[in-house]
C-alpha cells in the first residue's frame, strides 16, 4: 500500500466518521476500496474521487435517511446558541473578576481607558462566543458575529492603549464576579426546545406548513443559501400545482425531502474560517503583531522568548500542514 493510498484511506475514515458511518460499515467499504484498487490498478483518488465526496456517497447509500436527517440537525435553535454564548461569557467574566481580585485586591481603579476598553470587551467576548457556537453548526450568522468580535477587540485594545488613564474613582472587584454569576444564572434559566426527534416524521405535516418548513429546513438545517432554498421551494410548488397532489403524498415528509434536496447539491465544503490552515495562519499573524509591538515597547525578555517560540511552533505546524496537502492536490484524477 502506497503512502498516498494510506493517506487517502485515513482521510476517508475520518470523513466517514464525520458522516456518522459506524466503524463496521467503514471497515467494509474501505475493504471494498482495497479490492477494487487491487483488481483495477487504480489509486483510490482516481477510482473514487476525494475522500470527503466518497464518504458523502457512502452515507447516502448505507445510512438510513431517518438517521441522516437527525445528523444534519444539531438540535439547537438560535436561542439555544445565544444561551450557550451567554454561559461562555459568564465564565469569562467570572474568571476575569477572580484574577483581578487576586492581583489588585478588592478595589479596582476606574479610568476612561478602562471603562471604554472594558465596554468594548463586553461586546467582543459574547460576539466571539456566539460566532464559535454558530460556526459549529449549519445555522448562519457566524461570520458577522466573528467580524464584530474582531472589530470590538481591536477597538478595545486601542482604547486601553491610547485613552487617558486618570482615575475617576474605584470600583469593587466582587461586582465583576457578581456580573459573571448573573450571566451564568441567565443562561441556566433558558429552557431548550423539545427534542427534534419527537418532531421528525412523528406525524404528517400540514400542506400549508410543508411549503413553509421546506425553505427554513434547507437554509437553517442544511446550510443552503436563502436564494437557493427559495428556488427549490418554487420548483416544488410548481410541481405540486401541476400535479394537484399534496406535498406529503408527492414528496413524503418534509424533513426527508429537504435532506434529499440538500444532498443533491454540491458536496458541502468546510467553511473557510474553520479550516486548520486558515486558523493557523491567522494565529501566526496575531503572534507576529504581538511580537513586533512587544519588541517596540521593550517588554520583558521572557514574554519575547515565549511569543517567539509560539510563533516558530505555529509556523512549523502550518508549513507541515501545507506540505501534506500538496501531494494529494497533485494526484491526477
Amino acid at each position: 500500500m502506497t503512502d498516498l493510498t494510506s493517506r487517502w484511506k485515513a482521510r476517508a475514515r475520518l470523513a466517514l466518521a464525520g458522516q456518522s458511518v459506524d466503524r463496521a460499515t467503514a471497515d467494509m467499504v474501505l475493504d471494498e476500496v482495497d479490492l477494487h484498487c487491487a483488481q483495477s490498478g487504480e489509486t483510490p483518488e482516481v477510482a473514487f474521487g476525494a475522500p470527503e465526496e466518497y464518504a458523502a456517497a457512502v452515507a447516502r447509500v448505507r445510512v438510513p435517511p431517518e438517521e441522516r436527517t437527525d445528523r444534519h440537525w444539531d438540535g439547537l435553535t438560535r436561542a439555544d446558541h445565544i444561551s450557550a454564548a451567554l454561559a461562555q461569557t459568564g465564565v469569562a467574566v467570572l474568571v476575569a473578576g477572580v484574577c483581578v481580585w487576586v492581583r489588585d485586591g478588592t478595589m479596582l481603579t476606574v479610568t476612561p481607558a478602562g471603562v471604554v476598553g472594558s465596554a468594548l470587551l463586553g461586546v467582543a467576548i459574547p460576539s466571539a462566543c456566539l460566532a464559535a457556537t454558530l460556526a459549529s453548526s449549519r445555522v448562519r450568522g457566524a461570520v458577522p458575529w466573528g467580524t464584530g468580535a474582531v472589530a470590538a477587540l481591536l477597538l478595545s485594545a486601542g482604547a486601553f492603549t491610547y485613552l487617558p488613564t486618570a482615575s475617576y474613582g474605584r470600583l469593587p472587584v466582587p461586582a465583576l464576579c457578581a456580573l459573571g454569576v448573573l450571566l451564568l444564572w441567565s443562561a441556566a434559566r433558558h429552557k431548550p426546545v423539545p427534542d427534534r426527534k419527537e418532531l421528525t416524521m412523528a406525524s404528517p405535516t400540514l400542506p400549508g406548513n410543508w411549503l413553509v418548513d421546506l425553505p427554513r429546513l434547507l437554509e437553517e438545517r442544511h446550510g443552503l443559501s436563502r436564494s437557493r432554498a427559495a428556488e427549490l421551494t418554487r420548483e416544488a410548488t410548481h410541481h405540486l400545482t401541476a400535479t394537484g397532489c399534496s406535498p406529503q403524498e408527492e414528496f413524503g415528509p418534509v424533513e426527508l425531502y429537504a435532506l434529499q434536496l440538500a444532498e443533491g447539491q454540491s458536496v458541502p465544503r468546510t467553511r473557510w474560517w474553520m479550516r486548520h490552515d486558515v486558523q493557523a495562519a491567522a494565529l501566526a499573524v496575531i503572534l507576529v503583531g504581538y511580537l513586533v509591538s512587544h519588541l517596540a515597547s521593550a517588554g520583558p525578555a521572557w514574554q519575547t522568548v515565549l511569543a517567539a517560540a509560539a510563533l516558530a511552533t505555529e509556523l512549523a505546524l502550518l508549513t507541515v500542514s501545507l506540505l501534506r496537502k500538496r501531494p494529494a492536490a497533485a494526484t491526477p484524477r
